[in-house]
């Protein structure tokens, strides 16, 4: 993990060899994920566009439940800030509703993962139901006036890949990272924030739980965005 390296196969970050000096880094950001695959190696594709010993970023696959992922960042929070000599400017949450209305403890589970975010101040980047649903809207807008469930989620990310000829063959398998790559060939990462901003404002004042479908992600992504312009600024 960090920003030295390239991607390699499953998302891992394979090392240059250089040392890294992460006191040098002006930006530290931490990213903390539900997922132990897919959700790590979308993050990391960001890391070829940072700029060298600028933001330092890491990203952590916990498979843990939403409330296991917030108390997995604050250890990985201390571990990055142990390792790097200072704080940690940025973390972020990212969970999924999943099964959470499931039962009284399983959403009392997720609402104390806002909770404790919050009070960690960490930031939330939660999907409901799934993280799929901010890469469906690379492809496609969708309606917030009816709950989607996590299965037509994966059906129409699939149909929508697949009405590219060069994927007319695609058939989407859970975990699988290859829609990474596939959405970040085809996919429109503006369209899907201007879609994501759209149904967060339709479910502006619902429960988290409730709003369904809405994904935060778009917000970790805008901040990624901006700090990227930032510090890749060369004054004449």
């Amino acid at each position: 993990m960090g920003v030295r390296g390239k991607i390699g196969k499953k998302g891992i970050i394979e090392s240059d060899s250089r040392p890294l000096r992460l006191k040098k880094y002006p930006y530290l950001f931490l990213i903390v994920c539900e997922d132990q695959k897919t959700e790590p190696y979308y993050f990391n594709q960001f890391l070829k566009l940072i700029p060298p010993e600028t933001v330092y970023l890491e990203t952590v696959g916990t498979g843990r439940s939403a409330l296991g992922v917030v108390q997995q960042s604050e250890i990985e929070k201390d571990k990055l800030a142990a390792k790097a000599g200072k704080i940690v400017d940025e973390v972020w949450v990212i969970f999924d509703k999943d099964d959470a209305d499931l039962n009284e403890t399983t959403k009392k589970n997720f609402e104390n993962a806002f909770e404790l975010a919050i009070k960690l101040d960490h930031k939330i980047g939660y999907s409901n139901e799934v993280f799929e649903l901010w890469l469906l809207l690379h492809l496609s807008a969708v309606s917030f006036k009816h709950p989607i469930p996590r299965a037509t989620i994966y059906k129409e990310l699939n149909k929508c890949v697949k009405k590219h000829n060069v994927y007319s063959e695609f058939v989407y398998e859970h975990g699988n990272t290859n829609i990474i790559d596939i959405i970040s060939k085809i996919g429109n990462e503006a369209k899907a924030i201007e879609r994501a901003e759209a149904l967060d404002v339709a479910f502006v004042g619902i429960e988290p739980i409730e709003a369904n479908p809405s994904t935060k992600v778009y917000k970790l992504i805008l901040k990624l965005r901006e700090l990227i312009v930032y510090y890749s600024y060369k004054p004449e």
